[in-house]
């Protein structure tokens, strides 16, 4: 498990689109972006689960994953790779769903099924520049 830096702090703050990596059970990669990505604390992600077959299939295989974060106004870009957990009840669950009950009734989206809770193992520059593709410590 790894501290999240303070520059996805930053990005994460109020909410993100994520795009999310996973790997099927016969190697085929998926990519899907979620629109409720933010921090959950210091060391973990999450994003909402409303409509996320191939995702949830792919994790229940394999819990790695890894997501990709881009923040255009500031020329930022940050890939976290991890391991995700599917969440369908308790604290956490409860405390997603009341943060988002307000944003899915607005756009009429379905209930949450799960939340995807994910441990951040290691954190990447992917933005442009002479550090990008080095981990951040």
């Amino acid at each position: 498990m790894t501290t999240i830096p303070q520059e996805l702090h930053d990005m994460l703050a109020g909410g993100h689109n994520v795009w999310v990596a996973t790997v099927g059970p016969d190697g085929t990669p998926n990519v899907s972006i979620k629109g409720s990505g933010a921090l959950l604390d210091d060391e973990h992600l999450y994003f909402a689960d409303m409509f996320s077959h191939k995702t949830r299939e792919n994790i229940e295989h394999d819990s790695r994953v890894a997501v990709g974060i881009h923040d255009p106004e500031r020329k930022l870009a940050m890939q976290v790779k991890g391991r995700a957990e599917l969440i369908d009840h308790g604290e956490v669950f409860d405390t997603v769903n009341e943060k988002l009950k307000a944003v899915s009734e607005q756009l009429h989206l379905p209930p949450m099924k799960y939340v995807v809770r994910i441990t951040v193992e290691s954190v990447w520059d992917m933005g442009p520049g002479p550090h990008a593709g080095e981990e951040l410590k």
